[in-house]
C-alpha cells in the first residue's frame, strides 16, 4: 500500500470504484457468484427525489409559497416562492452527474436496478430536502415536511415490500414534537431524521440536542420504537476553488458534536430504548472518537457532567449505529466499532454510491470478516433495526 501511495496509487481497494463514470452513465453490476446461504441485502441509505411533492398538500392560503420541483431545461429546477434554491448554472450539471439517473424518480428504474444488483430492500432518504433545514426563518416548517412525509410514504407504499421511508418530525416545536412522531410512526417512517445543524427553534432560539428542553422530542422518539439518525449533506458548498472536494470530505468525517451532545448530556440514559443512526460518513471515524470519549470523561471528572452510569464507550455499543459504502479502514477497525453496530449502504444513485459495483462493494465487506459478521453488516441489522421483515 506505501509504495502505491508514493507512486500516486489510489487508496481504493475495491475492483471497479476508481473508474465509474458518473451515475447516470453507470450500469448496474451483474451477478457473478452466489453469496453465502443466508445472505440478505439491504442498503441502509439509498436516495429518491421529491419531485413536485408540495404544491397539492399546501393549505390554500400557502400554495403560493409552496415548494416546487419542476423539471426544465436539463434539469430539476428547485424553487420556493419563485426563488431558487440552487444558483442556476448548477442546475444542468447536477443532472448530468446524478438526478437525470432513472430510478432516482422512477420506482421501476430503480428496482430494476436494484434486482441487478441484488439489492433485496432499501431505507429512503430524500435528495434535496436537507437543504430545507437551512431555513431557520421558514414559517412553513410544518406544512413542508408533513407534506414531505406524505409523498414518501406514498412513494416507498410503490415499492413491492422493499422501499422504506425516512421522515423529519417536529424537531423545532417542542407542543407539536409528540403528535408529530405519531403521525410519522402511522405513515409508516422507518427512521426518524432531524438536522446535524438544526439551527432555530420556534421562537428564534438556538437548538441545542444537549438541552434539557428537547426531552420532549427524545421521550417521543424513544416511545415510538422507531431509530433517530443524523445524515449528512446540509451544507452547500461554495463556489470557491476546491469547494465541493472540501465539502463532501469535511461531511464525511463523522459525528462527533451530535453523539457527544447525546451521550455527555445524558440523554441516553435518560431514554434507554433511544436507538441512534448516523448515516454516511463511514465508519472509521468511531473507533477514535469512543476512545477519546472514555479519555475525556477519567482525566475530566470534575467538569464532565451529568455523571453518566456507564463509561461514553458503553452508549455507542449499546445505542448507536453507523453506515458506510466503502471503508476498508473502518472494517479493519471493526473490533473496536463492534460489527453489530455497522449497517452497509449503497447510496443509491448518488456520484459516490456504489451504484455500478455494488457486488464488488458486498465482497469487500466478505473479505474483511466473519461470514457471520459481513451477513449482520449487509443486511440483518438493518432488516431488524429498521423493521423490514
Amino acid at each position: 500500500m506505501a509504495d502505491d501511495l508514493r507512486s500516486g496509487g489510489f487508496v481504493l481497494e475495491v475492483p471497479g470504484q476508481a473508474s465509474q463514470p458518473v451515475s447516470p452513465q453507470r450500469s448496474a453490476s451483474a451477478k457473478t457468484h452466489d453469496w453465502p446461504a443466508g445472505t440478505t441485502i439491504i442498503s441502509a441509505d439509498s436516495h429518491m427525489l421529491e419531485t413536485d411533492c408540495w404544491i397539492d398538500r399546501f393549505p390554500e392560503h400557502l400554495k403560493d409559497w409552496a415548494p416546487r420541483m419542476e423539471f426544465r431545461d436539463g434539469g430539476w429546477h428547485f424553487t420556493i416562492g419563485g426563488k431558487p434554491m440552487m444558483r442556476p448554472h448548477d442546475i444542468v450539471p447536477l443532472c448530468e452527474a446524478m438526478e437525470c439517473h432513472p430510478g432516482l424518480t422512477s420506482i421501476e428504474a430503480r428496482l430494476k436496478d436494484l434486482d441487478t444488483e441484488g439489492v433485496e430492500k432499501e431505507l429512503i432518504f430524500p435528495q434535496r430536502l436537507f437543504g430545507l433545514y437551512m431555513m431557520t426563518d421558514m414559517e412553513m416548517r410544518a406544512e413542508i415536511f408533513s407534506a414531505y412525509n406524505e409523498s414518501i410514504a406514498e412513494q416507498c407504499a410503490k415499492g413491492q415490500g422493499r422501499l422504506f421511508a425516512v421522515m423529519v418530525p417536529n424537531y423545532w416545536d417542542m407542543s407539536e414534537a409528540r403528535a408529530s412522531v405519531l403521525r410519522c410512526k402511522e405513515l409508516g417512517a422507518r427512521c426518524l431524521m432531524v438536522p446535524i445543524n438544526p439551527r432555530k427553534d420556534l421562537d428564534g432560539n438556538p437548538i441545542l440536542y444537549n438541552d434539557p428542553k428537547m426531552d420532549t422530542l427524545w421521550q417521543a422518539i424513544a416511545d415510538s420504537g422507531i431509530p433517530l439518525c443524523f445524515h449528512i449533506g446540509e451544507n452547500i458548498p461554495t463556489a470557491a476553488p476546491g469547494a465541493t472536494g472540501t465539502f463532501v470530505l469535511t461531511q464525511m468525517g463523522g459525528f462527533r458534536q451530535n453523539w457527544g451532545m447525546l451521550t455527555f448530556a445524558g440523554v441516553f440514559d435518560r431514554f434507554p430504548e433511544l436507538k441512534v443512526v448516523f448515516v454516511e460518513a463511514g465508519i472509521s471515524w468511531v473507533a477514535s472518537m469512543i476512545h477519546d470519549a472514555d479519555m475525556i470523561y477519567t482525566h475530566f471528572p470534575t467538569q464532565v457532567q451529568p455523571k453518566l452510569k456507564h463509561p461514553p464507550s458503553w452508549y455507542w455499543h449499546n445505542h448507536c449505529f453507523a453506515t458506510f459504502m466503502t471503508d476498508p479502514a473502518g472494517l479493519e477497525l471493526l473490533h473496536r466499532i463492534g460489527a453489530d453496530r455497522v449497517m452497509w449502504s449503497s447510496d443509491y444513485p448518488h456520484q459516490e454510491s456504489t451504484f455500478g459495483y455494488t457486488r464488488g462493494a458486498i465482497q469487500a465487506v466478505f473479505d474483511a470478516t466473519s461470514v457471520q459478521n459481513a451477513q449482520m453488516i449487509l443486511g440483518k441489522t438493518a432488516e431488524r433495526l429498521f423493521r423490514m421483515e
